[in-house]
């Protein structure tokens, strides 16, 4: 039998023919080789597994699954973990492109910062539909501090478009998660998760090009949650209050599980403390935005004044 690889790459697909080649080109092309290709296609409609089947013709490193239906997108994130024999995991999107030190440089930074990190990733760059530079982007999730409530509290008030989850894991931290559940921004909850169950490494090169366009299930101009739920197998059905499931399946995940009960509750309280101050924050900002000129130079004056006066 031959011996696991060190790290696997997962690859969920559904009807991906645009970019598909361009990210598997990027996989091969990784100047660290110890890994495996796990593709699972959720019964595509168009080129997509014929493509799958030309690369893996190619190179053994990519084993191929073909579902006999489109399960949901959360469903065959799952699965590719479930067939994955690597110490260490990374999500891959057919759209997204590794530069060639990604996976070298994430297995670097973890093996250097020892068990307690349980993942790494590198800092992103922002594309279009062409592979033109949109620019870089911040992900601010180098969550470093041995407490796990300040990393959770560190993810609450930072995460955004959320690149952290396509990042290295370790596979024993990241089996101990739910992974990508079915609910939008799910993604929050699982780098929630994974920080209370140790520290989050960025590392400082521009390794990740993230793709944006308009067939990008939350990217594209008309996307709607309902639409968005689709990418989940969820047609049809009516979205209530987005944010607030995310901060309450959030909560419950954080106040649960096998860590001591401190942990768990002031992970819970952490998350949900900053979380609130950000919207607060966000809340703010939008309405002295909406103020109008005239009655900010009034306020200025009568302040100044005021303060003349004392």
């Amino acid at each position: 039998m031959e011996p696991a690889p060190r790290v696997s790459l997962g690859v969920p697909l559904y009807n991906a023919e645009r970019y598909l080649e361009g990210c598997l080109d990027a996989l091969l092309a990784q100047d660290y080789p110890d890994f495996e290709i796990i593709i699972s296609d959720n019964a595509s409609t168009d080129r997509t597994w014929e493509i799958c089947q030309r690369y893996a013709a190619r190179d053994p490193r990519i084993r191929l699954y073909r579902n006999p239906r489109n399960f949901g997108g959360h469903v065959n994130y799952a699965r590719v973990v479930e067939l994955a024999r690597g110490e260490l995991f990374k999500w891959v999107a057919y759209d997204d492109v590794c530069l060639p030190a990604y996976l070298g440089t994430c297995v670097a930074a973890l093996d250097a910062a020892g068990p307690h990190a349980v993942l790494a990733y590198p800092r992103t760059v922002l594309i279009d539909e062409a592979g033109e530079v949109i620019g870089p982007y911040a992900d601010r999730l180098d969550l470093r501090d041995r407490r796990p409530w300040r990393r959770v509290a560190g993810v609450a008030r930072n995460i955004n478009l959320c690149h952290a989850h396509f990042g290295v894991f370790r596979m024993s931290a990241l089996r101990r998660t739910g992974m990508i559940r079915p609910f939008l921004s799910s993604d929050y909850t699982l780098i929630a998760e994974v920080a209370r169950l140790g520290e989050i490494h960025e590392v400082a090169e521009p390794l990740f090009l993230r793709r944006m366009h308009g067939a990008s299930t939350r990217q594209a101009k008309d996307a709607t949650p309902a639409s968005a739920l689709a990418w989940f197998g969820q047609t049809g059905k009516r979205v209530r209050a987005p944010r607030l499931r995310m901060l309450a399946e959030t909560l419950r995940t954080l106040s649960t599980g096998s860590e001591p009960l401190g942990t768990r509750l002031s992970s819970a309280v952490a998350f949900l403390a900053t979380w609130w101050a950000r919207r607060v924050r966000v809340r703010l900002g939008r309405l002295r935005r909406r103020v109008p000129a005239w009655l900010g130079r009034l306020i200025r004056r009568r302040t100044s004044t005021a303060k003349g006066s004392a």
